[in-house]
């Protein structure tokens, strides 16, 4: 059994405005929800699932939500089908992030092809934690012609104390989601003054992080009668 849960994401530009989830799968083993151990296991079927059943709790206030694919999961029509058929049925905002995390059976130019399907059915594409892993600038600018946001990813820079001490990274793709006019996301958010720091030299789109909210079972109580 397999759903999702849901870390809430916040406007930055300073009125820190609830505006949607970033959704993490999960598995029910053992009798706990826990990761799964394989997420490419998660089929097209599935995603079209777990994403019917998680706008279920939303209302619409809800402006957008976003999901992770493997990139194998991510050059496979038939996810893109899934994402598009849900994003048919509701007016909240789906966005597909593809993860950094390489597959050696995955080429640049799937990953290409990919995202212009993507594009091609109307659906927005971000790429996760750029500046790791796979997610680099050669991807980064392979890919432009077709993704709408990046997002970057304060934990993968840990330890550090302050911003400022990690700013040639933070501006470097800073600069980037400005000039290609791509909206940028900053999450790994785990303090006051990182809250602070962000919105004061980086306002940006979207805001996400421990301190903001955890990672949580999707509210209950708002819920729409979606057509799926």
């Amino acid at each position: 059994m397999r759903r999702f849960i849901g870390q809430s994401k916040f406007s930055g530009d300073g009125r820190r405005q609830h505006i949607g989830y970033e959704l993490f799968a999960r598995e029910y083993e053992n009798g706990r929800w826990s990761l799964p151990t394989d997420f490419n296991a998660i089929t097209a079927t599935d995603i079209r699932r777990m994403l019917s059943e998680a706008l279920l709790h939303l209302d619409y206030t809800t402006e957008l939500i976003s999901f992770n694919l493997e990139q194998r999961q991510f050059v496979d029509p038939e996810y893109v089908d899934a994402v598009a058929l849900v994003q048919s049925r509701t007016p909240i905002k789906l966005i597909t992030e593809l993860t950094e995390r390489a597959d050696p059976d995955v080429t640049l130019e799937q990953l290409q092809r990919g995202a212009k399907r993507f594009h091609e059915a109307g659906l927005k594409v971000c790429i996760d934690d750029v500046g790791t892993g796979s997610n680099d600038l050669a991807l980064a600018t392979a890919l432009s012609p077709y993704v709408n946001e990046y997002k970057f990813a304060l934990q993968n820079l840990r330890p550090f104390d302050h911003i400022p001490e990690i700013a040639p990274k933070l501006n470097y793709w800073y600069h980037i989601a400005s000039t290609e006019h791509k909206a940028l996301a900053i999450e790994g958010i785990e303090t006051a003054p990182g809250v602070a720091e962000l919105e004061h030299d980086y306002p940006c789109d979207i805001l996400q992080g421990y301190y903001l909210a955890k990672p949580a079972p999707l509210p209950k109580g708002n819920q729409l009668h979606w057509n799926f």
